[in-house]
């Protein structure tokens, strides 16, 4: 069978037809459906939750993609497409660090915020040593959060550029107030910027009307090198249903452990543990596929194993997303039982 994510103009955002083209090219031994996401996620029960709300996801391109998925799932609900727009007239394709989607008929915004590291990446204070290039200010949240702190849903997500080719070997840095901590290491410096987001959360964020959750690292699938050492993916054609490595999940605990020793930690935050599940689906990746369908696959040595085909694994996300939604309006929502009861 030829693996197909979906036909062109299935879901109204172009790029995202990218996506969906350029997996249908891949010789695969099952087919991934269309966007009939039956009982698992209801997106007209969605909208109509929405209504008049935001839900904003805040991280780097993997929850883009994420992102990019519940803008497809939701409007399979909507008949009339150019009813959903970006509120600014941005293209998807070009922005200046995030894109808000509104669905008029719900009055309610689906909205993307870039954030790599969650904090504030920043040029190095003077004085700093030599080869810091820029820094990671681990105490200050990124500076967007004006924008999206008071949405009523924040999905969070990092973990993807937290590695050393993207930071140290690249002269950024860790900077805790005007010093550079030249020593510490990806870890720690991972743990600190946890700690930073948990207490923004609990102190600038009203939580009794914003629910928070945070989608944990989803991990590559490069084999014999990384994207710039060429890579691959492409010939990956099942799941893996093997044992998990041991490391696996070392950035869930590190975030589990924030949210464990923090007086209101899980209290504030959801963590949405996604990384074994995603784990397995090496085969789930765009690898050759990811330079639009009309330029054909890319050359095998840049390939493509971070992000994801849609429909594909950032749905099931959502769908966990979803589950999670519904059970913080139950609790909430004094009409809940009412309007969970109407026909859709």
């Amino acid at each position: 069978m030829v693996r197909t994510c979906m036909p062109r103009f299935s879901c109204f955002i172009t790029t995202v037809n990218y996506v969906l083209e350029k997996c249908g090219l891949i010789e695969e031994v099952y087919l991934i459906s269309h966007y009939h996401l039956e009982d698992r996620f209801n997106a007209t029960m969605m909208l109509e939750r929405l209504r008049n709300r935001r839900l904003a996801f805040i991280g780097d391109s993997i929850g883009r993609n994420q992102w990019e998925s519940m803008l497809c799932m939701l409007a399979t609900a909507i008949p009339n497409k150019d009813s959903i727009y970006e509120v600014n007239g941005s293209p998807i394709t070009k922005h200046k660090g995030f894109l808000v989607f509104r669905f008029e008929d719900y009055n309610c915004t689906i909205e993307y915020y870039r954030a790599p590291y969650i904090v504030v990446q920043g040029s190095s204070p003077k004085g700093s040593p030599q080869g810091v290039r820029m820094t990671l200010r681990l105490d200050h949240m990124t500076w967007t959060h004006l924008k999206w702190k008071d949405a009523d849903v924040l999905v969070f997500n990092s973990g993807h550029w937290w590695s050393y080719g993207k930071t140290i070997r690249n002269g950024v840095y860790f900077q805790e107030g005007t010093e550079v901590k030249m020593d510490m290491d990806l870890r720690t410096a991972f743990h600190k910027s946890i700690e930073t987001l948990v207490d923004f959360v609990t102190t600038q964020v009203d939580t009794n009307k914003t629910q928070v959750v945070f989608r944990t690292y989803a991990p590559v699938h490069f084999r014999g090198g990384t994207w710039q050492t060429g890579g691959h993916c492409h010939q990956l054609k099942l799941p893996d249903f093997g044992p998990l490595p041991n490391k696996t999940e070392k950035l869930v605990d590190i975030v589990s452990s924030v949210l464990s020793k923090h007086p209101q930690g899980f209290q504030v935050m959801k963590m949405m543990n996604v990384t074994p599940m995603t784990y397995r689906r090496q085969d789930g990746h765009t690898s050759l596929y990811h330079f639009g369908p009309e330029n054909g696959p890319g050359p095998l040595n840049r390939q493509d194993c971070s992000h994801w085909c849609l429909p594909g694994v950032p749905d099931s996300w959502n769908e966990l997303l979803y589950a999670l939604f519904l059970q913080r309006e139950s609790l909430h929502s004094p009409n809940w039982t009412q309007i969970s009861q109407v026909p859709l």
